[in-house]
């Protein structure tokens, strides 16, 4: 592996976890709750932590929908460094599929490409109902396409809280497949504002929670970005 440069800016693509972080559905599993606390006479301080394994920024392995697919600890080290990401802005309102057309002429990619990152905008609306309730989603259209683009894609991620609408949950179900049966992973409820418009990003690293049987988990994320 090649170290990037230490003259790169480093930026968080993850969101911080917290009790209100929205969740698919509208879910409201997430527990953070205080055990021992040095201000009630404790020791130290320790905190308990319950939440399903799709929650915040998460990725989605291949056991999530299908049942002798690979978990989370299945893959090697390497296997969570993207070294030649790709991003692409599409503007998108509530529901929308996003489909092969949104991205053409948009993005340039290679043969090489091995994360392609979709950023909308949407998590800006973070904080508001529609954000779960409306999210846009991608389309099997798209799926298809950019699997025959991109030869050597390893995952995809967006910026928004599902590649599954609630809207049409069976052709989130197909993208899921279509994607998963490939092995190609999916990273959703990125954050993707701090990178500026021409940033070139160099290296990304996503940094899952492993456990046993892990058809998803929360990630830490970083990226190399040169301005």
């Amino acid at each position: 592996m090649k170290i990037p440069p230490g003259d790169m800016r480093v930026i968080w693509l993850s969101h911080v976890i917290e009790e209100t972080t929205p969740l698919y559905g509208g879910k409201r599993d997430i527990s953070i709750r205080t055990i021992k606390s040095i201000n009630k006479g404790d020791a130290c301080n320790e905190t308990s932590i319950s939440m399903p394994s799709h929650t915040g920024t998460h990725v989605d392995a291949p056991r999530h929908f299908l049942e002798k697919g690979m978990t989370v600890s299945d893959y090697p080290p390497a296997a969570w460094i993207f070294h030649h990401p790709c991003l692409v802005e599409v503007e998108v309102p509530p529901t929308m599929l996003i489909r092969p057309e949104d991205i053409i002429g948009k993005v340039q990619w290679s043969e090489e490409t091995d994360l392609l990152l979709v950023k909308t905008g949407f998590e800006r609306r973070r904080s508001e109902e529609v954000y779960w309730r409306e999210g846009p989603g991608l389309s099997s259209s798209f799926a298809v396409y950019i699997m025959r683009m991109m030869p050597h894609l390893k995952a995809v991620g967006i910026d928004f809280i599902s590649i599954s609408t609630l809207t049409d949950r069976d052709e989130g179900r197909q993208v899921h497949h279509l994607l998963l049966e490939k092995g190609i992973r999916i990273i959703e409820d990125l954050s993707l504002e701090g990178i500026r418009d021409r940033a070139r990003i160099r290296c990304v690293i996503v940094l899952p929670l492993r456990m046993v049987g892990g058809d998803g988990a929360p990630c830490t994320v970083l990226a190399w970005i040169d301005d």
